[in-house]
């Protein structure tokens, strides 16, 4: 199993979408995010392997900031942190 790679910050908020296909984890990544306060960091855990490639595509049009995205055993994780509004 996989470390989850040093130097990154600790989740705000886990949200699990196991189990769920493309495009439910980046939905309910986006309505989770929605939600946090801004700056805060959110670790999703997804089992489709998709989520490697959709979730750094998502922040970037988003302007969230993909920290990483690593594979942990059959689990997939990713960190966002949402950006914060501009006034």
């Amino acid at each position: 199993m996989q470390a989850a790679p040093s130097a990154l910050p600790a989740p705000d908020r886990v949200l699990d979408t196991s189990g769920t296909l493309c495009p439910w984890p980046i939905v309910e990544t986006a309505r989770a995010v929605k939600a946090m306060a801004d700056g805060a960091v959110l670790l999703v855990v997804a089992t489709d392997a998709g989520i490697a490639t959709d979730m750094p595509m998502w922040c970037k049009a988003t302007r969230h900031e993909h920290l990483a995205t690593w594979r942990d055993g059959p689990a997939w994780k990713s960190l966002v942190r949402k950006r914060a509004r501009r006034p």
